[in-house]
């Protein structure tokens, strides 16, 4: 860990300065600076070596148990403790919280693998797996390629009176440390360092824009959606978009609730130690606006959420509609084919009583009759041609006529079954 880089944010010359370091400079440093932001990785002290980490862990006066995996995984929370002496003052005041943000970008797909959760991808520690055995946490880089990712956004804040503020900024992204170095530079005269909760006041106001864009980057998504909807819709796309508006409302819900015991702590810490005489400083709360920002985004995530849904209702409704078109297509096909078989039935049904007594009787009703002496034969018809005619009419038309009947009776049986369905319906 000796070579990984670190960030330090610091007043300079009446200015906020960033540097590249490392833990080993910062540790060594004579004069820690009384007001400093330290941009670095939690996961990287935690796999740090023991003896490293300790430093930290008591230069910092950070709690051990930020580093076990229920807080490293955790998506989001709030805490301080505020430190005494042995009379009773104030010797130091802690202050920690997570904050988790889930970006998503312009094209999405769904990821094809998960980094399973287990124990064994710790490292024991009095017997218990509790720290991380590797860098890379679980929500890592890899998932970019898929369209989306997450941002893992730690604080510590190590306060000692009356105005020493160290703040841990944990996996900040690049963007939001230099986000965080402008809106600092231009608070820089009015920023009160008697209070622990003034510099992050600043960092919390730099993380509603992450979560603003969280939020919209999903209702672009949805809009995209809308707007080139298709008879075939992409139901994985749709499971996606579902999933990451899912992610975003819980991660919302929670910050929500975090910002809510920012309020409760800062008013605590208002009461018991404020060195302030102002009573506008004592009763003004800045994190009342990001709070109500933040419900804002949320009900816009759940919007987006029901908006999916809908979608989601929408495309299932289409695809039945369109499968029940089909059906009443084939079924109106069936119904020319059963009416041409009809027709060939009736006329088979013609012919056929016929073409039975004609086979069975072997009647010759037309030969044609050689004439003696070479000379034209004549065509004959038989004088028989009336039994023929007696027997192939009736049979013709009794054939006809039964089918006719079975054919009615049936229609009205099938009718009558209809009738003694709809009637057991309205009744119960």
């Amino acid at each position: 860990m000796n070579e990984v880089e670190v960030k330090t944010l610091q007043i300079v010359a009446n200015a906020w300065q960033m540097e590249t370091t490392t833990w080993d400079r910062v540790l060594k440093r004579d004069n820690r600076p009384k007001t400093q932001l330290i941009f670095a990785s939690l996961r990287a002290i935690a796999n740090a070596p023991d003896k490293q980490k300790g430093r930290i862990l008591e230069e910092f006066n950070v709690p051990p148990f930020l580093l076990h995996r229920t807080c490293l995984e955790s998506n989001g929370f709030s805490g301080c403790e505020p430190v005494l002496d042995g009379d009773g003052n104030l010797e130091h005041y802690n202050h920690w919280s997570r904050f988790v943000i889930k970006q998503t970008h312009e094209r999405l797909q769904p990821k094809p693998s998960f980094t399973r959760h287990n124990c064994s991808l710790y490292k024991p520690v009095h017997g218990h797996s509790s720290v991380p055995n590797s860098d890379a946490p679980i929500h890592d880089s890899r998932s970019i390629q898929h369209g989306w990712e997450w941002y893992d956004i730690g604080f510590f804040i190590h306060w000692t009176p009356p105005c020493s503020t160290t703040i841990i900024c944990s996996d900040l992204p690049q963007h939001a440390q230099t986000s965080v170095q402008s809106a600092l530079t231009s608070r820089l005269n009015s920023t009160e360092f008697s209070d622990p909760y003034a510099v992050f006041a600043v960092l919390l106001y730099e993380l509603v824009p992450l979560y603003d864009n969280s939020v919209w980057s999903i209702r672009n998504h949805i809009c995209e959606w809308e707007k080139t909807r298709q008879q075939e819709p992409d139901y994985p796309l749709l499971h996606e978009l579902a999933k990451h508006a899912i992610h975003v409302s819980e991660t919302l819900g929670v910050a929500t609730q975090t910002v809510k015991d920012f309020q409760r702590q800062y008013r605590d810490f208002t009461v018991a130690h404020s060195q302030s005489n102002s009573v506008w400083r004592r009763n003004h709360n800045p994190f009342h606006f990001p709070l109500r920002v933040l419900d804002g985004l949320l009900s816009r995530s759940e919007s987006n959420k029901a908006r999916v849904q809908n979608e989601t209702s929408l495309a299932f409704h289409i695809a039945a509609q369109r499968d029940s078109r089909i059906q009443v297509r084939i079924g109106e096909e069936a119904q020319k084919e059963t009416t041409a078989m009809k027709a060939i039935a009736l006329i088979t049904m013609t012919f056929l009583p016929a073409t039975f007594v004609s086979s069975v009787f072997s009647m010759p009703f037309f030969y044609f009759k050689q004439s003696e002496g070479g000379t034209a034969g004549d065509f004959t018809v038989s004088d028989q041609l009336w039994i023929y005619c007696a027997l192939a009419a009736p049979l013709s038309l009794c054939t006809l006529a039964l089918w006719a009947f079975w054919d009615v009776t049936w229609d009205k049986r099938q009718w009558k079954c209809l009738w003694r369905g709809w009637n057991m319906l309205s009744r119960s």
